[in-house]
């Protein structure tokens, strides 16, 4: 069993639990963009509210809070990982939808006239246009880009040894696929990232919700 980033110790512990041998390589890492340096400004520039739709938005979203003297913020957010990464940090989300996708945030957002949607660059457009079709004015400020790991030997084989991977985004998907042409058993946190593990020829189990509870639930399906 393996977990393509480097960050779910919850997810290791709980599959240790269950006597599951796994590992987690790391294929993606996120770098800062200058969009970073602008925000604590931005948050200060009377929006209604800001979403963030990541937990590494999140984190930087905390720490330009933290920089512009935490102001009052009302922030929604996706997914039950992103809105712990708020509250652990002591901004607790003021809207989380009932499904952790764009599209739902966006069909369900509060009354709002201006958001700041503090995005990676790889984030689609989901909520822009949702939100844009209700009259509602969004600015996108990307704060970091995603890049794909050079991996180890060691890292390399775990890749080509592992029965099942979990996969918790399309470029992760993509970035495992081009390091081997080994294909096992794709356990998904949602249907973006589904699609693209379909796509390159993955067996696919699909979180039956997405969020990382559903993708345990997709785990145990295929393992």
């Amino acid at each position: 069993m393996l977990l393509t980033r480097g960050k779910d110790r919850a997810l290791l512990e709980r599959l240790a639990a269950w006597g599951i041998r796994a590992a987690e390589v790391a294929l993606l890492e996120q770098v800062d963009l200058p969009g970073l340096a602008r925000l604590p400004e931005a948050l200060g520039e009377g929006f209604d509210w800001v979403a963030v739709t990541s937990k590494e938005g999140a984190r930087r979203l905390l720490g330009a809070w933290e920089r512009a003297g935490r102001p009052p913020l009302r922030v929604a957010a996706v997914g039950e990982g992103t809105g712990e990464v708020l509250r652990q940090g002591g901004l607790p989300p003021a809207f989380l939808p009932e499904r952790a996708t764009a599209k739902d945030l966006a069909e369900a957002f509060p009354e709002a006239k201006r958001v700041l949607f503090v995005a990676g660059d790889l984030a689609g457009g989901e909520l822009e246009r949702g939100l844009r079709g209700r009259g509602v004015e969004v600015v996108r400020l990307e704060v970091y880009a995603t890049r794909e790991r050079a991996l180890s030997p060691a890292e390399r084989r775990l890749l080509e040894e592992a029965e099942v991977a979990a996969f918790f985004s399309p470029s992760g998907v993509r970035a495992y696929a081009r390091w081997t042409g080994r294909r096992p058993k794709a356990a998904c946190i949602g249907p973006a990232t589904a699609e693209a593990a379909r796509g390159l020829g993955f067996a696919v189990y699909e979180a039956p919700r997405p969020g990382l509870e559903g993708l345990w639930e997709a785990i145990l399906r295929a393992l």
